[in-house]
């Protein structure tokens, strides 16, 4: 079985209970094999429900080394507090409802990898934006990464990929963001991507969404 496939978070949370043994991510249930929609920057859509219950997203990417981050935002743009910014030193938020899980090579390129579950976030999560960046001590920028995509996936196995240009000036991109919308009337998730990002990395990634950078 796919040790990465998605599952809903009332699943996963009950068997990470005390006393239970932490899975690798969530096994799921329908087709894992659906053909994935290519994003360009900009675009926007309406998530179907079954994403709501699971998203395990993926950067995948070769040429460079690069970390993938979760922010957890308000209505304007900033963290409740440094607690919603999941990074390498800080793996999960929310109760588990968005964290990382790893990163490994696969095939000719590395894969880093989170799981989201947008129903348990807390009701004042209003964005989560999806980011990756380059350790500005070597120089690297975007443009040094080949094969980059982010690969977005719920539990029905729909797939949304949205590939990053290779922007030479910067080196932390937010690669997309899901947000609450209303549809008729009815409570909303969406998903947007992005490709846009800043010269000075992490750093200055984590100070514009509000993180008390030290």
């Amino acid at each position: 079985s796919d040790p990465y496939a998605v599952r809903p978070f009332a699943e996963w949370k009950q068997t990470t209970a005390p006393g239970a043994s932490q899975p690798p991510m969530m096994h799921g249930t329908g087709p894992q094999n659906a053909a994935p929609v290519d994003l360009s920057s900009g675009q926007t859509l309406v998530l179907p429900d079954e994403a709501l219950q699971g998203l395990l997203i993926a950067f995948a990417f070769a040429g460079a080394d690069a970390d993938l981050t979760l922010l957890l935002l308000d209505d304007s743009g900033k963290v409740r507090g440094d607690e919603d910014f999941v990074f390498y030193h800080q793996p999960t938020a929310a109760g588990g409802a968005a964290r990382l899980l790893g990163k490994q090579p696969e095939g000719q390129v590395m894969t880093e990898r989170a799981g989201l579950h947008l129903s348990a976030l807390p009701e004042d999560v209003r964005r989560v934006a999806v980011s990756i960046n380059m350790d500005v001590d070597t120089g690297l920028t975007c443009a040094a990464l080949t094969y980059a995509a982010l690969h977005m996936r719920c539990t029905t196995g729909a797939t949304w990929t949205f590939r990053p240009p290779p922007d030479p000036s910067i080196s932390a991109m937010l690669m997309a963001e899901f947000y609450r919308h209303t549809v008729n009337g009815h409570p909303a998730w969406k998903l947007r991507a992005l490709g846009q990002g800043w010269s000075d990395g992490l750093g200055a990634l984590a100070r514009t969404h509000g993180v008390n950078v030290t």
